[in-house]
């Protein structure tokens, strides 16, 4: 099972890291392409599109494996009922995208928001379902087909944005090539999911119901809890000028495979963790739970201590100098790494204590209103993040708190610090010895760049030798280890 669950994890990580990766490497593309307020306002739209398909997805993604692992539910009567519910929330969202476009121009003062935000309506109808339908085809074990559509899908998105951009000089024609590549990968999806569950055939009033009571409130959490992540987006926009948002968007970047990590180990393990709540099996959730948490912590905080130490170089190199200002941006942005090792929602969840979420998230969003007006008044763009990450900190420590009142544990059983200490001071030891180096003998960022595979190798040896890296996992790579020696 742990092997199995690691396997599982290693694919939908890699796979994440590899669509991360692709749109890391498109960023450098756009910044030189376009101009500050053209690429401000490709941002400004994905960003629109991004708060709405959050809260029109309705979370019926995380609260659809709930359904699926009670065995009273027909999955074919789940699944239709969910299809037909997702389909009437995407709708419903077009029509709001609608309705607010005249709003939104105004509001950032940009009229080119008018026409691209129209031509984005269809992505934004595919991308409210597409979650629904990964967590139904993770749950039921698709994970490999899934992982290749998100990646083959996003080197086509790349395509279509590259022609969009170089040969047609078009933002217009950008936005359609994304629309309709999100539709191409809404259908293969759908291709997917196994014969015995597809239906369109019901919709159980009575599971509609209590699908709605239960996502209702983390749905209203959801939208609510976007705006930690892009209410500094949007202030920035508003209070400053769509050239300030291109140099804030550019720098708050996510680092490739890292960002999205705890995101991969969460889509596999929280299925687990739901039949485990529902047996009231409370000790076995801790240890799935330090478990995964530990193996975060081991590949994300190397990598943030590697980006601190050279982050002036590599985003001088990265974005060019022209973007200068987005490099402080990229270092407080990436804090968020510190944070971004579990998932802080799924016991409450599972335990149907969303209510919890909803107040959480409303406190922290007046929270980081306040933080917004007053640090970008004061500081400008450097302001916005820092208020990003107090708020994103304030929200993870609240939820954390509920999760262990509900497990009854303590902070201590689901994060190993002795561990924490070890990994962190392995990294810190090996990016000072690569950073003298560079400083006394080389001073150049292609010296920085060829170190990092020998830094993150010698991380990998440190993490087998000390024992940095939980026991299943380590298992598993080794085994991996031992097949490609064999060929």
């Amino acid at each position: 099972m742990q092997s199995n669950r690691s396997f599982k994890v290693i694919v939908v990580a890699i796979g994440n890291g590899i669509n991360i990766l692709i749109n890391f490497l498109t960023l450098p593309y756009l910044v030189r392409s376009l101009s500050f307020d053209d690429y401000g306002t490709y941002g400004q739209v994905l960003m629109i599109v991004t708060i709405l398909q959050g809260f029109f997805t309705f979370n019926l993604n995380q609260i659809a494996n709930i359904y699926f692992a009670n065995e009273e539910h027909d999955p074919k009567v789940v699944f239709s009922t969910i299809a037909k519910f997702s389909l009437g929330m995407s709708l419903l969202s077009c029509i709001v995208m609608f309705a607010s476009i005249p709003i939104v121009g105004s509001a950032f003062d940009n009229d080119l928001l008018f026409k691209l935000l129209s031509f984005s309506v269809v992505n934004l109808f595919a991308q409210v379902i597409a979650p629904i339908l990964i967590s139904v085809l993770i749950f039921f074990n698709r994970v490999q087909n899934t992982v290749a559509i998100l990646v083959s899908t996003n080197i086509l998105k790349v395509a279509s944005m590259f022609y969009a951009i170089h040969f047609m000089h078009s933002l217009e024609a950008l936005m359609i090539g994304l629309s309709i590549v999100s539709l191409i990968q809404l259908i293969a999806f759908l291709t997917q999911v196994p014969k015995e569950v597809l239906s369109f055939s019901y919709f159980d009033k009575s599971l509609a119901k209590s699908m709605f009571v239960m996502a209702s409130p983390l749905a209203i959490s959801s939208l609510i809890e976007k705006s930690l992540v892009y209410l500094d987006g949007v202030m920035v926009s508003a209070m400053l000028t769509t050239t300030a948002y291109a140099f804030y968007r550019a720098g708050a970047v996510e680092v490739p495979f890292v960002a999205g990590l705890y995101g991969s180990v969460t889509a596999i393990v929280m299925p687990e963790i739901a039949k485990l709540f529902s047996d009231n099996n409370l000790k076995e959730i801790i240890r799935l739970k330090r478990i995964a948490i530990s193996g975060t912590i081991f590949f994300v905080y190397p990598v943030l201590i590697f980006l601190f130490f050279f982050a002036e170089p590599l985003v001088s190199a990265y974005l060019s100098k022209s973007y200068s200002a987005s490099i402080v941006i990229f270092m407080i942005f990436n804090l968020s790494l510190l944070i971004r090792v579990n998932d802080y929602q799924d016991i409450i969840i599972i335990s149907k204590n969303s209510k919890f979420i909803f107040r959480s998230v409303l406190f922290v969003s007046i929270l980081n209103l306040v933080l917004n007006y007053t640090l970008i008044t004061y500081f400008g763009i450097n302001g916005a993040a820092c208020a990003f990450i107090i708020s994103l900190s304030s929200f993870a420590l609240l939820l954390l708190w509920k999760s262990i009142k509900i497990l009854e544990c303590s902070f201590y059983d689901l994060f190993d610090v002795v561990l924490i200490g070890k990994i962190v001071g392995l990294a810190a030891v090996l990016a000072t010895i690569i950073y003298s180096v560079n400083l006394l003998y080389f001073n150049s960022v292609w010296f920085i760049i060829f170190s990092a595979p020998i830094y993150f190798l010698f991380i990998l040896l440190g993490g087998f030798k000390f024992n940095l890296i939980p026991d299943s996992l380590a298992n598993f790579l080794k085994n991996k280890f031992k097949v490609l020696n064999r060929i």
